[in-house]
Formats: structure tokens, C-alpha cells, sequence
């Protein structure tokens, strides 16, 4: 296999995360700023997410809200972020903190 190095990039930081809620997987479209700012009103250091990381586990969150929206005609049902086509798979939610 050979190696290739990318140098002189741009990362876009808007990323598709799963969080475990009641038992189900969801996957929410949560930026890098966002990111941040949950690992910090958690409490959460660069070691323990590093920590987390080597142990393939994932990172729980007691301290954070995040705030799915639903359609107002359709009770349950959540509102889909709209960079996403319906035809994508998985259905991603848009979320708030």
C-alpha cells in the first residue's frame, strides 16, 4: 500500500457524530466550535478525550443539553438538517446546545 501526504489543506468542520440516547443511535450534524464547547461545559480535558479515544470508547455527556427540533405539523418526528438531500443515508438531525 502505498502512502500519500496531504499538505495545504483546508478541514471543513461540520461533521455527521452519532450520540447514544434511550437506547438508539443518532446522528447529529455537529460542527468543531461545537464540539468544543460541549467537551468544555463537560468538563472534559485533552487527556481524557485522548483516553477515551485509545480505548475506542465512547465520550459520555451528563452536563450537556443538546436540543433536537421537531416539526410543529409532525409530533415525533425530527427536523432533518437541510445540507443533507433525502435521499442520504443515515438521516442526520439537526441539533442546538
Amino acid at each position: 500500500m502505498k502512502a500519500v501526504e496531504v499538505k495545504n489543506f483546508k478541514l471543513y468542520t461540520t461533521a455527521v457524530i452519532s450520540i447514544e440516547w434511550k437506547q438508539e443511535l443518532l446522528n447529529v450534524n455537529l460542527d468543531l466550535a461545537m464540539m468544543l464547547k460541549m467537551m468544555e461545559m463537560e468538563g472534559l480535558t485533552k487527556q481524557d478525550i485522548e483516553r477515551y479515544s485509545a480505548e475506542g470508547k465512547p465520550i459520555p455527556f451528563k452536563k450537556v443539553v443538546l436540543k433536537l427540533f421537531t416539526d410543529d405539523d409532525k409530533p415525533g418526528q425530527y427536523y432533518t438538517d437541510e445540507s443533507f438531500c433525502e435521499d442520504d443515508d443515515p438521516t442526520v438531525f439537526y441539533v442546538e446546545l
